[in-house]
């Protein structure tokens, strides 16, 4: 007795599914989730893929009672409120990149579980293609746009299938098919991308997640930078208008720190409309391609002399940016955080000192309670120097003569940190020494502060690779009226500004991969190889703005279009190329039928005995015709229109129709040879 076909509550449609359907759609779905592995919680992932390969699973059991209750709408429904609530109790919070990406993977995952009609197929087909794209919040890289294509071709493989399951070739992967038809779309895309106005900022905007942040913070307590130095990760990518510095003038200015507890540095923000210095002549032009860091500061070397723009111009200072402003004490700042690769232009001055904006305050002179050898020994120093600059020499001095080491290891420090580096361990790293210096400085009544930032860099072919590993802590001493920077990690170890930190550090302390393998090692140019193919995917595709098209324009001689011209002709283009896109298949002439392909053959061989077919003469005509005209061969002829004739109007199929043709094809070379005779 045949067992009825199970139905699920609310739904009309049986749980037994074409086969090429559901293993289509399951394809596609695992392809586009896998993206979203490295950027999701685990259970999440393990969640999504348990949904789909239980769906599939089910297939072969659609009578199992189980399936009803697992794949019904309330159990699905209840699954999806349990997801958000868990995903509400990860993250802390719902709205946000993170957590919608998050619930939008297990939705996709749920509707594929109660997958039962076309309908669900077409809103699977929407809902896969937005999943893949949320990938792009998280990287815009090369890679990210590889791992796209193996997903896309799985989107055209289902679409094939779905428009008919039952097609014999829907069994297997339509992969001809697909990359023909995006060969055909791609001139059109790439004339969109080249030639379409540019939007100023992305198509959508998230709330800020409030995941970590990565790079330097705005704050400084001793170890955090030593920390940061093993990280292998490129803080931006710098690409210079001209010449670039000399290794000890790669002094990337960050975040000010002016406020010290005794044990945390943090900043004190004052903004500022105008800077004086900004008609530098001798300014270096330089574009920064920044990493996301999820902070405001922007880096810039030495003294900025502009403000970056949106739109890639460089604004002169005093003038006002919609995109960045400049503190006081210097610092660059975005008027929003850098959530997304960010690339600017900036003129900077090398200089290592600039003029005041304004005089500095009293939170640069303050000195807490718990340094108070470090005290003692500033105003001794102090009263033995005869200036300013006597005074700051003989405490560099101090850290060049002294034992004192520059380690990544400098061990801990107790509620005099200050005092205790200076007296009692005498070893630490760029944090330790620029906190020092920075106390000894205003202990004995020069204002001083701490800058953070990044020092040197890795030229890779034509732009400069500057990494965390490059992270660094200076000091700036206010003398004479101006900001000096004074670098006491350069009185320690003078390696670390000419040939960087590994050159610095005692062998064995520093295990940062990348950047400790030997600079001629394979694995070391294979690296910047790599690094150096995805900066030209960011320049070149991922930062194409309106001034890159104008620049395009301009090189290869065309002039600036209005927006109703270049809208024209972009339809103009592709309507024309859609046309015969859509009309070349016509003009190419179907394939030849085995038999018919014989036909043709046997028609050449009695033309040469000068028998032409006449225009509505039936075949079977033609070959009575031809047994009266020729004189020999007539067998032959006989059997090989017989064959033909039988392959013609009652024809095979795989190899029966290939051994037919293969004996016409026998005939038809036998003919040849009593007509040649």
């Amino acid at each position: 007795m045949k067992r009825p076909t199970l139905t699920l509550r609310n739904n009309a449609e049986p749980l037994v599914m074409e086969a090429t359907s559901l293993y289509a759609l399951a394809a596609l779905l695992m392809l586009v989730q896998l993206p979203h592995v490295l950027n999701l919680p685990i259970w999440i992932s393990v969640f999504g893929v348990a949904m789909i390969t239980l769906r599939v699973y089910a297939r072969r059991t659609p009578h199992d009672v189980k399936w009803r209750y697992l794949f019904s709408t309330p159990s699905i429904t209840l699954l999806a409120v349990i997801g958000a609530a868990l995903i509400r109790a990860h993250y802390g919070y719902f709205l946000g990149r993170d957590p919608c990406v998050a619930f939008l993977f297990i939705l996709v995952s749920l509707k594929f579980a109660e997958y039962r009609r076309s309908a669900d197929a077409t809103l699977l087909l929407g809902l896969s293609c937005i999943l893949l794209l949320t990938q792009y919040f998280y990287s815009q890289s090369l890679i990210a746009a590889l791992v796209t294509l193996p997903a896309v071709l799985a989107l055209g493989h289902a679409l094939a299938v779905l428009r008919d399951p039952t097609h014999a070739l829907a069994k297997k992967p339509q992969l001809r098919l697909i990359g023909k038809l995006l060969l055909q779309g791609l001139p059109i895309a790439l004339m969109l991308f080249v030639m379409f106005p540019r939007l100023p900022g992305p198509l959508w905007s998230l709330p800020d997640d409030a995941s970590g942040k990565t790079g330097l913070s705005d704050t400084m307590r001793p170890g955090d930078i030593g920390s940061l130095s093993q990280s292998n990760e490129v803080a931006f990518r710098v690409e210079f208008e001209g010449a670039p510095p000399p290794a000890d003038a790669r002094y990337w200015r960050g975040p000010v720190l002016t406020r010290f507890d005794g044990f945390t540095w943090s900043p004190e923000p004052r903004l500022v409309e105008a800077y004086p210095g900004s008609t530098v002549p001798s300014a270096l032009e330089y574009t920064v391609m920044l990493q996301p860091h999820k902070q405001n500061w922007l880096f810039a070397l030495d003294q900025a002399v502009s403000i970056p723009s949106k739109d890639g111009s460089i604004t002169p200072i005093g003038s006002v940016s919609d995109f960045a402003t400049l503190s006081t004490a210097g610092q660059l700042m975005s008027r929003d955080p850098v959530t997304r690769v960010l690339r600017y232009t900036q003129r900077s001055a090398i200089t290592g000192h600039f003029q005041a904006p304004v005089k500095p305050s009293q939170v640069e002179l303050n000195v807490p309670n718990n340094i108070p050898r470090t005290t003692t020994l500033a105003k001794k120093l102090r009263a033995q120097s005869s200036s300013a600059n006597d005074y700051v020499n003989r405490v560099l001095n101090r850290f060049n003569q002294m034992d004192y080491r520059y380690t990544l290891e400098p061990g801990l420090l107790g509620n005099n940190p200050v005092d205790e580096f200076l007296f009692d361990s005498r070893q630490g790293f760029c944090e330790h020494y620029a906190s020092a210096f920075t106390m000894m400085m205003r202990a004995a009544g020069l204002p001083a502060r701490v800058v953070t930032g990044y020092l040197g860099g890795e030229m890779n072919e034509d732009y400069m690779i500057v990494r965390q590993s490059d992270a660094h802590a200076w000091s700036e001493v206010y003398i004479n009226g101006v900001w000096q920077r004074f670098d006491p990690t350069a009185a320690v170890a003078p390696e670390r500004v000419e040939n960087g930190l590994r050159a610095a550090l005692p062998d064995g302390e520093f295990n940062n991969g990348f950047a400790n393998s030997n600079a001629f090692s394979w694995t070391k140019k294979a690296g910047l190889m790599w690094d150096a193919v995805n900066h030209d995917w960011q320049r070149m595709v991922v930062d194409y703005n309106n001034r890159s098209q104008e620049n395009l324009f301009k090189k290869i001689g065309l002039p600036s279009f209005a927006l109703w011209q270049l809208t024209a002709f972009i339809l103009a283009i592709s309507a024309v190329w859609c046309l015969w896109m859509l009309r070349s298949p016509l003009r190419k002439k179907p394939p030849l039928l085995p038999a018919e392909r014989i036909w043709k053959k046997l028609e050449t061989v009695l033309q040469s005995q000068g028998i032409e077919r006449e225009p509505a003469e039936t075949p079977q005509a033609y070959l009575e015709r031809a047994y009266q005209t020729l004189g020999r061969g007539n067998e032959e002829l006989q059997r090989i229109g017989q064959t033909l004739m039988s392959a013609r109007f009652a024809p095979m199929t795989g190899k029966d129709a290939e051994a037919q043709a293969g004996q016409a094809d026998a005939q038809l070379g036998q003919l040849r040879k009593t007509l040649q005779s």
